[in-house]
C-alpha cells in the first residue's frame, strides 16, 4: 500500500492533511453511505453510470450559499439565492467532476501507489519543518473523522488523475510575447481624454434612398445578402412559468415557514453616523500626520463639539475623510460588520443625538455623532406574507420542474417524440422559425443549444434537457433550409438600411472632420458649440478595454485613443454612436522596464486562464458522450 511508501520518505504536513480530509467528507463519504430514500447516500442522478448523492449534492451547495452570503454580507434571502441558479450550477460541477472520472477511465490514466506516496513525499505542503508527523497521527486523524487509510488515498488518487488529464488535454496551450505585451498594456496603459461625438441617429433619420440605389447596390454585390443554412426546431419548455399555475400554498404552510425561518427575515441593528477623521501617518511617506499632533487637533475638534459647535459645520471644516467631509461628516447608515471593529464598537455604543469620546483606528483619529439608531426587529408575518408566498411557490414549481423534466427524458429514452412526451406531462411542443447559427430566439438562445441543434439530422430528438433560466428546453430538428441567394424583395429591407447606415456614417464622419478642421484652430470647445454638439471629458483616467466616456468601447477607438500623442487631436474615429473627434488630456504610456519584470507572471496567468477554457470546452464535449440521467423524486425532495 501507498502509506507504507509514505513512512520510507516521512514528509507530511499535519494542516494540509486536515484540508485533505476535510475535502473528502465533502465530496466522497456521502457515496459511502446507504442509499435509502431521502439519505445523503441516496442517487439523485447517474452520469455514465456514475451516482451522484444528495448528500455530496446538498454540501456542494451549501458551501456554495455561504461563499455568496460572505459576498453578499448576508443581503441576500432565500428567494435571491434560488434566483442565482446555485442549484444548477452545483449539480452541473458534480456532472464535470463525473465527467473526469469517465474520461480518465476511457483514456486509460491510471495513478499507482507509488505516485500517491511520491506525490506526498515531494510537495511542499506536506513538509513542517522537514518533520514527519507520523502514521500513527495520521490514523488517529482519519478515525476522528470515521475515514480509513484506503480513502484518503483514493481521494489523493482522484485528484491526482484529474490534474494528469487537464495537463494531458491542455498541453499544447501557449501565450506569445505580444499577447503577453497587450495584457501588460491593458493592465497598464491609461488615458483621460476630452471629446465630440457626431451621433449617427438623427442623420439616419435625414437620410434618404432610392429604389434604384437599392437594385443597383443588391445586383452588384447580391452575395453579400445571401442567406446562410437556417434551421426550424421543435422544441418543449419544462419551466416555472409554464407551471407556476399548478401549484398553490395554504396560510398555514405560510405560517409555518415564517416560524421556521424568522432569522432569515430579520431587519439587523442600524446607526446613522455621522464623523470627523484626523489621519495618522502609517508611514513617514504617508499622507497625514504624526499619531501626537493628529490626536492633539482631535482633541482640539473635541473640545469645540462638546462645547456646542455646529458638528457638520466642523467636519466640512476640518474632517480629513474628503469622501464624508463635503457632506458634514454623513456616512450614512450601516449595520454591523460593514466598519472596521474600533469604530463599529463606538458607534453602536451611543445613543442617537451622543458623541463619542476620541476613537483611534487604523486611520487616524474619530470623533463620532450618531443621528439616529434602529433596533434589530423581525417584521410580523402579514409585512413578509408575500415574499414567503412567492418564494414556496417558487420551490413548488421548481421541484415540479424537476419532475416534469425527468419524465419528458424518460419518454424521449423510450423513442417517442416531443409532442407525445408533452402531452403526457399536460405540456404543449411549439416549433421555432427558421434561423442560422447564432441567431436562435428565445427561449432557444442558448450557444450549446444552438451548436447542437446544427448537428442534428431532421427528426432527431435530442433526448437530454439544456437549461435555461428557470428550467429547461427540449429540442429535435424539423427542419434544414440549405443556404441560397435571394431575389430582391427578400433582401430589400436589409439592403435599404445598409445603405442608410453607410449615408448616416458618412454624414457624421464629414462632421467629425469638420469639428477637427475648427478644434485645430479654436479649440475643441468652441468648435463643438459652433456646430451644435457638446464637448465632453472621461470622469478620470481609463484603461484598456474600459469604455471612453459615452464613446465606449471598440478596437479601432482604443487604438486611435491609446496610441495619440499627449495633447493632439485624432482624426475622426468610429464609435457606436458615429464618429468622434478626441484629444489626450494626460496619458500613462507602456513602461518597457516595467513590462520585462511582469512579463513572465503575466505569461504564467494568461496560460492558466487558456488551460481552464480549454478543460472547460473539452468537457462540454465529453458531455455530449455520456448519459445525464437525473432521478425526480430524488430532485423533488431536494429542491423542495
Amino acid at each position: 500500500m501507498a502509506l507504507a511508501v509514505m513512512r520510507r520518505h516521512r514528509r507530511w504536513l499535519f494542516g494540509f492533511l486536515w484540508i485533505v480530509i476535510a475535502a473528502f467528507i465533502i465530496l466522497y463519504i456521502p457515496a459511502f453511505q446507504g442509499a435509502d430514500a431521502g439519505s445523503p447516500g441516496e442517487t439523485m442522478a447517474k452520469v455514465g453510470g456514475l451516482p451522484i448523492t444528495v448528500g455530496e449534492f446538498n454540501k456542494a451547495r451549501q458551501r456554495q450559499r455561504q461563499r455568496l452570503e460572505q459576498l453578499y454580507q448576508g443581503r441576500l434571502d432565500a428567494e435571491a439565492l434560488r434566483s442565482m441558479g446555485i442549484e444548477e450550477q452545483v449539480f452541473n460541477a458534480l456532472v464535470d467532476d463525473r465527467l473526469v472520472a469517465l474520461e480518465t477511465r476511457r483514456l486509460g490514466l491510471t495513478v499507482d501507489d507509488e505516485e500517491v506516496a511520491r506525490r506526498l513525499a515531494t510537495s511542499p505542503e506536506f513538509q513542517q519543518n522537514g518533520r514527519f508527523v507520523g502514521a500513527a497521527e495520521i490514523r488517529r486523524l482519519l478515525d476522528l473523522q470515521g475515514l480509513t487509510v484506503e480513502q484518503l488515498e483514493e481521494d489523493l488518487r482522484r485528484r491526482i488523475l484529474a490534474e494528469r488529464l487537464e495537463a494531458l488535454v491542455t498541453d499544447g496551450v501557449a501565450v506569445t510575447p505580444a499577447e503577453a505585451e497587450r495584457e501588460f498594456r491593458r493592465r497598464t496603459e491609461q488615458v483621460k481624454a476630452e471629446y465630440v461625438v457626431v451621433d449617427k441617429a438623427p442623420l439616419r433619420a435625414a437620410a434618404a434612398v432610392t429604389d434604384d440605389e437599392v437594385k443597383q447596390r443588391f445586383q452588384s454585390d447580391r452575395e453579400a445578402y445571401r442567406i446562410p443554412e437556417q434551421r426550424a426546431v421543435q422544441y418543449l419548455v419544462v419551466d416555472e412559468t409554464a407551471l407556476s399555475n399548478r401549484v398553490a400554498v395554504t396560510d398555514g404552510e405560510l405560517d409555518g415557514y415564517y416560524q421556521e425561518h424568522k432569522d432569515e427575515f430579520k431587519e439587523p441593528e442600524e446607526v446613522c453616523a455621522s464623523h470627523i477623521l484626523l489621519k495618522v501617518k502609517a508611514s513617514p511617506e504617508g499622507e497625514g500626520h504624526p499619531d501626537a499632533e493628529a490626536r492633539k487637533t482631535a482633541e482640539g475638534l473635541l473640545a469645540q463639539v462638546k462645547a456646542g459647535s455646529d458638528f457638520a459645520a466642523l467636519a466640512r471644516k476640518s474632517s480629513e475623510d474628503k469622501g464624508s467631509a463635503t457632506m458634514g461628516g454623513d456616512l450614512g447608515c450601516f449595520g454591523r460588520g460593514h466598519m472596521v471593529p474600533a469604530f463599529e464598537n463606538a458607534a453602536f455604543s451611543l445613543k442617537p443625538g451622543e458623541v463619542s469620546e476620541l476613537v483611534k483606528t487604523d486611520f487616524g483619529y474619530h470623533i463620532i455623532k450618531i443621528d439616529s439608531r434602529k433596533e434589530e426587529t423581525v417584521p410580523a408575518l402579514s409585512q413578509v406574507k408575500d415574499r414567503i408566498r412567492q418564494t414556496l411557490l417558487s420551490q413548488r414549481a421548481r421541484a415540479l420542474v424537476e419532475e416534469k423534466m425527468a419524465a419528458v427524458v424518460a419518454v424521449l429514452r423510450r423513442g417517442r417524440g416531443l409532442e407525445e412526451a408533452g402531452r403526457e406531462q399536460g405540456l404543449t411542443a411549439k416549433k421555432s422559425e427558421p434561423f442560422a447559427r447564432g441567431e436562435a430566439p428565445s427561449p432557444l438562445s442558448s450557444p450549446q443549444l444552438t451548436a447542437r441543434v446544427f448537428e442534428l439530422k431532421t427528426g432527431q430528438v435530442e433526448p437530454e434537457p439544456f437549461s435555461i433560466p428557470g428550467g429547461y428546453v427540449f429540442v429535435s430538428l424539423a427542419d434544414v433550409r440549405a443556404p441560397r441567394l435571394p431575389d430582391l424583395p427578400e433582401a430589400q429591407a436589409r439592403v435599404k438600411a445598409d445603405l442608410l447606415e453607410e449615408k448616416a456614417l458618412q454624414a457624421a464622419r464629414s462632421r467629425a472632420a469638420e469639428v477637427k478642421a475648427r478644434a485645430g484652430k479654436e479649440g475643441l470647445e468652441k468648435a463643438a458649440s459652433a456646430l451644435g454638439l457638446v464637448r465632453k471629458e472621461t470622469a478620470g483616467v481609463v484603461g484598456r478595454g474600459q469604455p471612453l466616456g459615452d464613446m465606449g468601447t471598440g478596437a479601432a477607438l482604443e487604438e486611435a485613443a491609446f496610441s495619440l500623442p499627449q495633447g493632439s487631436l485624432s482624426d475622426p474615429v468610429r464609435t457606436s454612436a458615429g464618429y468622434a473627434v478626441l484629444r489626450i488630456l494626460e496619458k500613462k504610456p507602456f513602461d518597457p522596464a516595467a513590462y520585462e519584470g511582469q512579463k513572465a507572471t503575466i505569461v504564467a496567468g494568461l496560460k492558466d486562464q487558456r488551460r481552464q477554457q480549454v478543460f472547460r470546452a473539452y468537457l462540454a464535449q465529453a458531455r455530449q458522450r455520456y448519459t445525464v440521467e437525473r432521478r425526480p423524486e430524488a430532485f423533488q425532495r431536494v429542491m423542495g
